[in-house]
């Protein structure tokens, strides 16, 4: 090394000119090597202790255990008192005290005995086997009655947005259309029900229906008695209409309520409070099925590893061999 102060030369283990005793730079010296002692025992990069890995791993694990369960097992919110509950179907609904409800068992019994005033559209959903249950307000005195039905549709019900609601309200217009006249479709939006998007559609039509009337008759004579009959006449109705499509888990259910256009302000309460009952027992996916099936797969994936590390960990721990014994002393 050249001393750059008075340019002596010299070897390069020295820190100092050994002519002007100028202290070299840091760089210029040969840098001292440093010395990392490290703990007993404890090696750079040796692996962790297998009891540690064995509980981070089931810790994970089940944590993994807890995802899983929470995206296939969603949870709504829980069922009014005194409701009615189809455990069938998946599903539960409260209607108010004095409303009747209607199943398959008993309509018939109550179409006899109500006759007229049985809506129409629920004896015909019965017979045909597509309504699964009924609410009805017995209205005296009165040619149509407020109900709320359930129909239940087998599919896979997409999750619903905005071209959704849209397609529903165009298919649900043009089959209207065919039963009833002067129909209008007047608002269709997306609602939450049981925490799961819903549609519902509101509308209004005319339909005709055969009503009897029982009125007396005189009878000629001096006597001045007189006999009933039945008589009937088709007579035209203004109803409202408000469907909510709800989905569930491989079905979808159609909650629909009816009053005539002029019953329906008084009734419209009763008609929210039925539907902000229900309930969803048999719950869809929180997610699509694409999505569902990736995480459900990834998941499970990692699970499988995390159960398989362990399960190596705990036999590598049985195969270890016994440290050797001591001689006794001679």
């Amino acid at each position: 090394m050249v001393c750059p102060k008075c340019g002596h030369e010299q070897p390069d283990v020295f820190s100092q000119c050994q002519k002007c005793r100028f202290i070299f730079p840091v760089t210029q010296a040969n840098p001292t090597k440093r010395v990392v002692h490290t703990a007993a025992g404890s090696v750079p990069g040796s692996p962790s202790h297998p009891a540690l890995v064995i509980l981070g791993a089931l810790s994970v694990s089940v944590a993994l255990v807890i995802v899983l369960w929470w995206l296939n097992s969603p949870e709504g919110l829980p069922p009014f008192e005194g409701s009615y509950h189809n455990s069938a179907n998946g599903f539960s609904m409260l209607a108010p005290s004095d409303w009747m409800v209607l199943t398959s068992e008993n309509y018939e019994e109550l179409f006899d005995k109500l006759g007229d005033r049985f809506p129409k559209t629920l004896r015909d959903g019965f017979i045909a086997r597509k309504t699964e249950v009924g609410f009805m307000k017995v209205l005296e005195n009165a040619d149509f009655s407020p109900s709320v039905n359930v129909v239940i549709m087998k599919t896979e019900m997409p999750e619903l947005d905005e071209e959704q609601l849209a397609e529903g309200a165009k298919v649900l217009s043009e089959g209207f259309r065919q039963m009833l006249d002067d129909y209008k479709m007047e608002r269709s939006e997306l609602v939450t029900i049981d925490e799961l998007t819903a549609a519902r559609f509101t509308s209004r039509g005319s339909i005709k229906l055969r009503v009897e009337k029982t009125g007396p008759v005189e009878t000629d004579g001096y006597s001045g008695s007189t006999s009933s009959r039945r008589t009937s006449e088709w007579k035209p109705f203004d109803i409202q209409f408000v469907q909510t499509l709800i989905p569930g888990k491989g079905r979808a259910y159609i909650v629909t309520s009816s009053a005539l256009v002029e019953q329906y302000p008084e009734y419209r309460k009763a008609f929210e409070g039925i539907l902000d009952s229900f309930r969803v027992s048999q719950r869809p996916s929180r997610f699509g099925s694409i999505t569902m099936g990736a995480l459900n797969g990834g998941l499970a994936s990692a699970l499988g590893y995390l159960l398989f590390t362990v399960l190596m960990q705990i036999v590598g721990l049985f195969r270890k061999e016994a440290p050797p014994s001591i001689p006794p002393p001679m």
